[in-house]
């Protein structure tokens, strides 16, 4: 049944993106911007994605940053794109089109035309994103159809019916410039739809696009980190994969890993040092701000376990029985012979000593993306207050008298207020950024594999 669900979303997944520019890997050095909207500035695809690099990619450095502002629709993109470039980056994204579709009801005949407008509207203040695009001519761009307004799901009223469909517009319209341009595309909104309505068949609720239909909770997140990665190509990649026999006491296959001091003691012990060039990507249980679903729930609609993070121990010519697994004197579990031989996946296990050594990582990597996560609400004060009154980068008391007065009558404002204040001067952005750079090179220091010593000790 597995097997089966996994091959219907492959061929899904195939047929939406048979079209597009395959998004190139990351490499070493690499400075990615992922520009967007709210999805993006509050959202943990990017981070995910820089995660899975930081633990499967251990000696490929690439620095990540979030450029995505609530609220914003492609004219407001337009025109902040300079802080965009500051980055110096050398691969930049784009998605809109949550916002630039409008909230309407789109069963009102009047609302279809006021939303086929504001699609016209987004695709024309498109053009100036890809004219300022164009002069980069070295930075690969990458042009993202955006995560669905799920209208289908049964947890509540649906506000928006109809809105989606514009969405898709919109995302069509990228594909066809992606396309003309020769840069890369992806499509999150069919293939994220396509495990709304399967999941649905089963639980009418269910949602990968959170509690107000629109923000992806971190279940859809990694839904969203899992599609980019498999457009690089990156899905089949092992963590690690070992097959030995122990009835040769032979290694038959060592991908992306060594193996060396294999010993075998009459078919019921085997022990041997392991070396794995990659680390276990390290999934979160936890549930965050009220959301009904975590990152690790995400497990149960995409075959991200056995595309992108399968760690694969199997010997085969055991005696029947019982064996512990046991890796740097540490238990890891119990299991038959005939479990050896199918092939276990330890990166399943959260106690391995790799998947430990992952969890700080993971720590680590989400500290770096609140900080960041933070300063992007200053940087939607700036937009959508301070630009419009002249008062971008003030930080002079004028700036603060248009803060405090606009608190009161712009509920977003007094909810963003807060974070304004605390980044309003200079120098204190660049402490957050130059924190989040030496959390960043620590976790490059700390994300090397380590040699371990496994052992298969029979049960008698």
């Amino acid at each position: 049944m597995k097997k089966a669900i996994i091959l219907t979303f492959c061929i899904i997944f195939f047929c939406v993106n048979a079209h597009s520019q395959n998004i190139p890997i990351f490499k070493d050095g690499d400075r990615i911007v992922f520009v967007g909207n709210s999805i993006t500035c509050g959202g943990h695809y990017h981070s995910y994605i820089w995660l899975y690099y930081m633990t499967h990619f251990p000696n490929t450095r690439i620095d990540i940053f979030n450029e995505g502002v609530g609220g914003d629709v492609a004219s407001s993109i337009a025109k902040r794109l300079d802080k965009v470039f500051e980055h110096e980056p050398t691969v930049v994204t784009l998605t809109f089109g949550m916002n630039d579709s409008g909230y309407m009801d789109y069963t009102k005949p009047e609302n279809k035309i006021i939303g086929e407008e504001n699609v016209m509207k987004s695709k024309q203040a498109y053009k100036e994103i890809e004219k300022e695009y164009e002069k980069y001519s070295d930075v690969k761009k990458i042009l993202i159809g955006g995560s669905p307004y799920d209208e289908i799901s049964k947890f509540n009223i649906v506000p928006f019916p109809g809105k989606n469909k514009y969405m898709l517009e919109i995302s069509d319209y990228l594909k066809e410039r992606a396309e003309a341009m020769d840069w890369a595309f992806i499509d999150f909104n069919r293939p994220m739809t396509s495990i709304n309505i399967r999941e649905q068949k089963n639980d009418s609720t269910f949602t990968l696009c959170g509690g107000d239909r629109v923000h992806p909770a971190t279940n859809g997140q990694l839904v969203m980190a899992y599609l980019f990665l498999k457009s690089q190509g990156l899905s089949g990649k092992p963590v690690a994969d070992v097959v030995i026999d122990a009835t040769r006491k032979s290694v038959q296959r060592h991908e992306n890993c060594k193996i060396s001091q294999l010993s075998v003691s009459k078919s019921d012990s085997v022990s041997f040092e392991y070396l794995a060039y990659s680390l276990p990507y390290p999934l979160d249980k936890g549930h965050y701000n009220g959301e009904r679903y975590s990152q690790y729930d995400a497990l149960n609609v995409i075959p991200f376990m056995d595309e992108m993070n399968y760690e694969g121990l199997c010997v085969k010519g055991l005696e029947n029985g019982y064996y512990l697994l046991n890796i740097d004197g540490k238990t890891i579990g119990r299991f038959t012979a005939k479990d050896i031989d199918r092939g276990i996946n330890l990166a399943s296990f959260e106690e391995t000593p790799q998947n430990i050594q992952s969890q700080r990582i993971r720590e680590l990597n989400e500290r770096r993306w609140l900080m960041e996560r933070e300063m992007r609400e200053y940087f939607w004060v700036e937009y959508n207050l301070m630009r419009d009154k002249g008062l971008l980068w003030d930080s002079t008391q004028s700036a603060v008298d248009t803060l405090l007065r606009y608190r009161k009558i712009n509920p977003f404002v007094n909810m963003l207020k807060d974070y304004w204040l605390r980044f309003m001067y200079k120098d204190v952005r660049e402490d957050n950024i130059n924190e989040q750079k030496e959390i960043v090179d620590e976790i490059y220091r700390i994300n090397k594999p380590i040699q371990r010593k496994i052992q298969l000790i029979r049960i008698k």
